[in-house]
């Protein structure tokens, strides 16, 4: 996971992580670190999905924007439950951190991270090719 309960409740306040985890009981004092952790591993797979290819995933050492994008996206994964909604702002941060991604994706904007290695796709078929085998046609027997 790219993020932690702990940045989630850094970034957000420990009351609203309370609410959005627990929503169906207004009484609740902690967090349930369960629903919590299974919201980051999903923003962390939506992550993984724009940057693969371009870089190595998962990222052993996250920057603080991929942390910032997976604490968005667990929040707004929490508020769209049985019992709570997105709100207008959580809604638009969703947006902008998935138009965000789409960038790096398409490489419009570069993370400080090592690009993944080509995979030789665009090697094949390039470049002469040899054959062992007898040639069929030839020069003397064409004509």
């Amino acid at each position: 996971m790219y993020a932690t309960v702990a940045d989630m409740i850094k970034r957000f306040g420990e009351t609203q992580i309370i609410r959005l985890s627990r929503p169906e009981d207004r009484t609740a004092e902690t967090v349930d670190e369960v629903k919590v952790n299974e919201a980051l591993v999903d923003a962390t797979s939506l992550i993984d999905g724009y940057i693969r290819g371009r870089y190595f995933a998962p990222i052993a050492q996250p920057p603080a924007e991929i942390i910032r994008a997976a604490c968005i996206l667990a929040r707004y994964d929490l508020a769209d439950g049985e019992h709570t909604s997105p709100t207008t702002e959580m809604t638009k941060s969703r947006d902008d951190v998935v138009a965000w991604l789409k960038g790096v994706a398409n490489e419009t904007i570069h993370l400080d991270l090592p690009l993944a290695e080509p995979t030789g796709r665009d090697n094949v078929g390039s470049g002469p090719r040899i054959s062992d085998r007898t040639r069929l046609v030839t020069r003397d027997n064409f004509w």
